[in-house]
């Protein structure tokens, strides 16, 4: 038995947005080869609503003895999402929360309460209850107070708590790491999980690295979005939301200290606004 180092929430090229289509930066196996070379002895993928990202990455930590858990980050109804981690085929999007913990269940994965507070609305909120484990850090929460109230939740209802980067980039791996005491093998790392054998560290994923995948991801999705504000704005909002769209396909340059004053200002607000909503997120 050992302590492996795990990240247990990452996304690969194959997660896909709504608005702004691209989601996650780089295929799996620069994934896992980062998460080799941050010393990492477990890597779970987790694309939304995807699973050949999680087949490729497996075949590729065979090679580099990295374990790999195959893994999904399922939309069920009302737009709220569940992972399922020890998966070996993909779940349906839009089904209930029983009906998606039947089928990660039968598959002998377990269910984890991804950002179950987050202030987007999507995770299970209290519902968590019902899964194997909650989310109680995850490293790009635009907020510090839906995790504390993550943290306090499990506590309160003697839950397992797992931590996740969340990591939607190579970069942004490593930040929200989950210890856990298994022989590197999925089926024990599992049963671990489900028995609380974890130790959660956390730190957040700089400003500056989240900055850097939005304007990559806007820049990689710029027809699309041109698209959708052409179908969805009007007079002024359309123009605006334009010009600002414009100014991306400067950066890096000298707007760039315009960029870092909107992501500063962004994480401030969605701060004051956690701090207001939290306490009556159910």
């Amino acid at each position: 038995m050992m302590w492996l180092r795990a990240e247990l929430h990452c996304h690969t090229n194959y997660s896909k947005g709504t608005k702004i289509r691209v989601e996650g930066l780089h295929p799996p196996e620069e994934m896992v080869r980062h998460a080799k070379h941050i010393n990492l002895d477990a890597l779970a993928i987790t694309d939304h609503n995807r699973f050949e990202g999680a087949e490729e990455a497996e075949k590729i930590g065979k090679k580099l003895n990295i374990l790999v858990i195959k893994g999904e980050e399922i939309t069920i109804e009302n737009d709220r999402h569940v992972i399922g981690l020890g998966l070996e085929e993909l779940i349906k999007p839009g089904l209930s929360l029983e009906e998606t913990l039947d089928r990660i269940r039968e598959q002998g994965g377990i269910a984890v309460a991804p950002h179950p507070f987050d202030i987007n609305n999507k995770g299970i909120g209290k519902e968590a209850i019902k899964c194997d484990a909650i989310e109680v850090f995850n490293a790009i929460n635009k907020d510090r107070f839906s995790n504390r109230k993550a943290k306090r939740f499990a506590r309160k209802h003697s839950l397992v708590g797992v931590a996740g980067s969340d990591a939607h980039c190579k970069e942004m791996l490593g930040y929200g790491i989950t210890k856990i005491y298994a022989e590197s093998d999925v089926d024990l790392v599992l049963k671990a999980i489900k028995k609380g054998r974890t130790l959660i560290y956390g730190r957040y994923v700089p400003i500056k690295v989240i900055k850097q995948w939005s304007l990559a991801r806007i820049n990689y999705s710029y027809s699309s979005i041109l698209e959708y504000i052409a179908a969805n704005y009007s007079y002024p909002k359309r123009v605006l939301c334009e010009r600002l769209l414009k100014l991306t396909k400067y950066s890096s340059g000298k707007v760039d200290y315009l960029f870092n004053a909107l992501a500063y200002l962004g994480f401030a607000c969605a701060t004051m606004y956690s701090l207001i909503k939290t306490p009556f997120r159910s």
